[in-house]
């Protein structure tokens, strides 16, 4: 569940966008997640934010050197308000909440697939096909790689996980064994 700062701000943008370019929002996310990546790779650049020895106008300063012209105004002007209000810590978890209120608007289920081997092209738009149907949304698929769950395959989608992996199969034949000669 969003927390406080990440709903405020979240919220804010997505109604921004949403009033003001609609047709933009997908772009905004990619754009946030981009961001946040690049954020995410530089620790250096949260703990300066939160150092209260460092002026406001030189954290200002940094963000705008690191992004003005490479970014669209919306998120431009949304990250320096957030480093302005000293919120710069929350970014990953406002890019978190902002997708999901996307995601909700446009109708797509994020769904994580772990298998032990890649999919095949055919294999990922079956897959892809049959999650749509099932959930009535459009699939967005990140596909993990775990070689310990030994063959099968795990989809993930919010809180729900499916789970025929052959690593759950072994494991709940031994429970059952384990039940029955104990």
């Amino acid at each position: 569940m969003a927390g406080l700062v990440e709903k405020t701000y979240g919220d804010a943008l997505f109604e921004l966008i949403l009033e003001e370019t609609p047709g933009k929002l997908s772009d905004a996310k990619a754009e946030l997640t981009a961001v946040n990546s690049i954020i995410s790779d530089i620790p250096e650049l949260i703990k300066l934010s939160k150092t209260p020895t460092v002026e406001k106008e030189e954290k200002l300063g940094l963000i705008e050197s690191a992004f003005k012209g490479k970014l669209s105004d919306y998120i431009y002007n949304f990250l320096m308000v957030i480093t302005e209000a000293g919120r710069l810590e929350y970014f990953g978890k406002i890019t978190e909440y902002f997708g999901q209120r996307c995601n909700e608007h446009l109708g797509i289920a994020e769904i994580t697939v772990v298998t032990c081997e890649p999919l095949t092209a055919k294999a990922k738009a079956e897959l892809t096909a049959k999650m749509g149907k099932l959930l009535g949304k459009t699939i967005e698929m990140k596909e993990e790689l775990d070689p310990s769950i030994i063959g099968g395959i795990v989809v993930k989608n919010g809180n729900t996980t499916l789970d025929g992996s052959v690593r759950a199969r072994l494991n709940a034949l031994r429970t059952d064994i384990g039940s029955v000669v104990c």
